[in-house]
């Protein structure tokens, strides 16, 4: 309830905000002022913990061989081959001869008119131990069921379609239901017939009709297309990959197989003999138009890719030739003119590992910017991490890393390597000259610097212990988010009891005043009444 002041008419309301109001100030300054350090503090250790995973990204990528130590092939003619390397390749030269490349067998069943269909025979291959026979009369029949299938499904369809149209509510397995559909779809003195959906229906039956005619051999039907015999082929359960193919060549059509991989064990066996029937054929007398296709023609042997490597013959089944040589794969294109050879050279991509430190330097400059960011405090406003422990002591850690010595060559440490520290920020920067000259003097010095070795812990090893202090869950900069999240919800608990505290306290003021305002109002009236009995 308000405080009206009728009695009195004083504002007690304006009086009661204005004592709460001082009374809560001071609190709620002091929580708002908490909760905002809080979230920017933590703000800033998710940005700082973002840049520092996506460097400790980068640390991983370099504390392996891979990265600093790439190679690269060069190749005296890439259109017989193309090479890829590895770190576990020997820097040199290699000379390749390419006698022939792997390629995988292939057979032309028959080369006739595209119109052929066959009634008889069977074609027969065998590949990956699996026997694979399309017999022309077993075809035929099972096409010819599927046909049939189909012819009876559109028929069942159509009857469906008139019942639910008329909404006639027909049930198709009640024989007498069933006339009455069929009339409505046929006779054209029923008031439901409509001679388009008869047209329609006429067509569709026609064509199913005319392929189970064809399909019909023991009524004197053509037999199987090449198309529905090329689908058997590629479709046959036992079928490994074997693929026939169509090969068109004005009105003739040859079909071809061919195995599902290159490489002399990957063959396969076939027998065919197959008899066709020309586009004049019209029933089994017709024996003058038949054409046998027996046997097979072979195109093209099963064979591996075979390679010299000086006097040494080295083969593989596919052109891909992997590790043929420790680190080396050779992918080979086309075979080389007699006499001639392919010559691969094998050498330090330093390029490459340059763009590879580049991008090291570049990940931990960003890290070294973001917190410079969020420490630095200017006149105006205080950082969110000015004297931040934590991040003062993992800066102190990284440039800990950053200018250690690591073995005993000329080029241990990183400003050796022409890449120095800031004076002003902290940041690193690279003297381009210097790099390129460590990677050309000695390129394995650069590499044991950051990878180590037996003996020695490299740069990387040790920065990652550093990052994973930061990076892993449960970490430093984990734990102090866990904290200032705790932290926020004891702000907001705190928040709910001041507003409890203040509710109290303006009820109790309100309850006050209320008794204040009730004495001032008895008080004016006897006050009002002896004024009136002395006049």
């Amino acid at each position: 309830m308000l405080m009206t002041g009728l009695g009195s008419g004083i504002d007690y309301e304006s009086m009661i905000a204005a004592i709460v109001g001082a009374e809560r100030a001071p609190k709620d300054n002091q929580l708002a002022r908490q909760e905002g350090m809080n979230h920017a503090e933590k703000n800033a250790l998710q940005e700082i913990q973002f840049t520092l995973n996506s460097f400790r990204d980068k640390v991983e990528d370099l504390n392996s061989s891979r990265e600093l130590q790439k190679l690269k092939a060069s190749l005296s003619n890439d259109d017989v081959l193309s090479a890829s390397v590895d770190s576990n390749a020997v820097p040199g030269e290699y000379s390749f001869e390419v006698k022939h490349l792997a390629q995988a067998q292939r057979d032309q069943l028959f080369k006739a008119p595209s119109d052929t269909t066959f009634n008889s025979g069977n074609i027969e291959f065998v590949a990956g131990g699996k026997t694979v026979t399309v017999d022309m009369a077993t075809l035929s029949g099972e096409l010819k069921l599927k046909e049939e299938t189909k012819q009876q499904e559109q028929h069942d369809k159509t009857l469906q379609k008139i019942s639910d149209d008329l909404k006639l509510g027909l049930d198709l397995t009640d024989p007498a239901d069933r006339l009455k559909a069929e009339a409505i779809l046929t006779d054209d003195k029923n008031p439901d017939f409509d001679q388009a959906r008869l047209d329609s229906y006429t067509s569709q039956q026609q064509t199913y009709q005319e392929k189970i005619d064809r399909l019909d051999l023991a009524k004197g039907g053509a037999g199987v297309t090449i198309e529905e015999l090329q689908s058997a082929i590629n479709n046959h359960k036992d079928n490994d990959g074997i693929k026939a193919t169509l090969v068109r060549s004005g009105n003739d059509i040859s079909m071809v197989l061919n195995a599902k991989e290159t490489g002399k064990d990957n063959g396969y066996s076939i027998t065919s003999s197959l008899t066709a029937a020309d586009s004049s054929y019209s029933a089994p007398a017709d024996a003058g138009k038949f054409t046998t296709y027996d046997p097979a023609v072979h195109l093209q042997d099963p064979l591996d890719a075979t390679v010299m490597f000086g006097t040494m013959e080295l083969t593989s089944a596919t052109n891909k030739m992997e590790n043929v040589i420790d680190g080396i794969t050779l992918n080979l294109k086309a075979a080389n003119k007699p006499g001639e050879t392919v010559n691969v050279k094998v050498e330090r991509d330093e390029s490459s590992v340059n763009s590879t430190i580049k991008s090291f330097v570049e990940d931990y400059n960003k890290i070294i910017e973001t917190v410079n960011t969020y420490t630095k405090s200017s006149e105006d406003k205080a950082a969110a991490l000015s004297g931040n422990s934590a991040t003062r002591s993992m800066v102190s850690r990284l440039r800990g890393v950053i200018g250690a010595e690591y073995g005993l060559s000329n080029y241990n440490t990183l400003s050796r390597l022409g890449i120095t520290t800031n004076r002003e920020g902290g940041t690193l920067k690279i003297d381009q000259k210097k790099l390129d000259k460590a990677l050309e003097d000695d390129f394995d010095a650069v590499s044991k610097l950051f990878l180590g070795e037996e003996s020695q812990t490299g740069m990387m090893d040790k920065m990652m212990l550093v990052l994973d202090d930061y990076h892993k869950n449960g970490g430093t900069y984990d734990r102090r988010i866990d904290q200032l999240e705790i932290n926020n919800k004891q702000i907001t608990e705190d928040r709910e009891k001041l507003d409890s505290r203040m509710e109290a306290k303006t009820l109790s003021l309100r309850a006050y005043y209320a008794r204040m305002d009730s004495q001032i109002s008895q008080m004016n009236q006897t006050q009002n009444m002896l004024v009136s009995m002395l006049m």
